[in-house]
């Protein structure tokens, strides 16, 4: 069936590994099995799991071994949630950290400072640790606190300066909410003038951002705006699918965009 139908959304990159057009998945309380039936029903749309917060110290090392290498076995990266590194720095032990998150089977790691502040020679030396280990390195930039927002232009320097010293993808703080930070208002409502700026200051870097996008009608507005190839991060395990579908234009949000409603009636 699948192969007589006509794509809808042309482009849309289908072949694992994806270099964009990437879906972060944000894990906070999956055991096995249930990572098992997400990946055999949704593996192929699947390529990053982000074990969220701290989340990573709370299991076993018996299981995080055993879910490491189940995700990892299918052409998934997985990571610990940026907390983790920004407790490691305030504790000054954030080269035993890289050398845990390695040690554990990781592929990859978050680097923050969305609580904590953190200069910029450490943050690249960071970066370029974790790359010497072996380690994939995602940075985030934004901060976690509305209060405490940091400029547009900034959050831009910061995200060029990361790329240059070697991070694979920089995510665009949004939380787990998506609500009240970052390009977000305070009802989850994506603020334009903010992802136009974003988008101007990385110019043509922008497959190497990752947007935190946890709700469909922000995925809606990034994947109209932006295309079918945008990165999105933050989405729940139960909208991997659908997230899929909006991109491939099988939902109505995109495909009223991709095949406008008065194409259809003429033809």
């Amino acid at each position: 069936m699948t192969n007589l139908m006509p794509e809808i959304v042309p482009g849309r990159i289908k072949v694992k590994p994806r270099p964009y057009g990437i879906t972060m998945m944000l894990d906070r309380c999956q055991g096995l099995n249930a990572t098992k039936d997400l990946i055999h029903m949704a593996g192929e749309y699947l390529d990053q799991i982000k074990l969220s917060f701290g989340t990573a110290m709370l299991v076993s090392e018996a299981f995080l071994r055993d879910k490491i290498d189940l995700v990892v076995g299918n052409q998934i990266d997985i990571y610990p949630g940026g907390t983790l590194m920004e407790i490691a720095f305030q504790q000054r032990n954030d080269i035993q950290y890289i050398d845990w998150v390695k040690n554990c089977g990781f592929t990859t790691i978050e680097i923050s400072d969305g609580i904590y502040n953190l200069k910029r020679e450490k943050r690249d030396d960071t970066i370029k640790r974790s790359n010497d280990s072996g380690l994939k390195v995602i940075t985030e930039v934004g901060r976690k606190d509305p209060g405490n927002e940091i400029l547009i232009s900034q959050l831009c320097d910061d995200i060029n300066a990361d790329l240059e010293s070697g991070a694979d993808k920089v995510i665009i703080e949004g939380r787990e909410s998506g609500m009240n930070i970052g390009v977000y208002d305070k009802d989850g409502i994506v603020i334009d003038d903010k992802v136009k700026a974003i988008l101007a200051g990385v110019n043509h870097r922008q497959n190497d951002i990752i947007w935190e996008a946890p709700r469909q009608h922000q995925q809606t507005s990034f994947i109209i705006r932006c295309g079918s190839n945008v990165n999105l991060g933050n989405i729940l395990p139960r909208d991997i699918l659908g997230l899929e579908a909006l991109r491939q234009g099988l939902r109505y949000e995109t495909l009223t965009h991709y095949v406008p409603e008065n194409k259809v009636k003429n033809e």
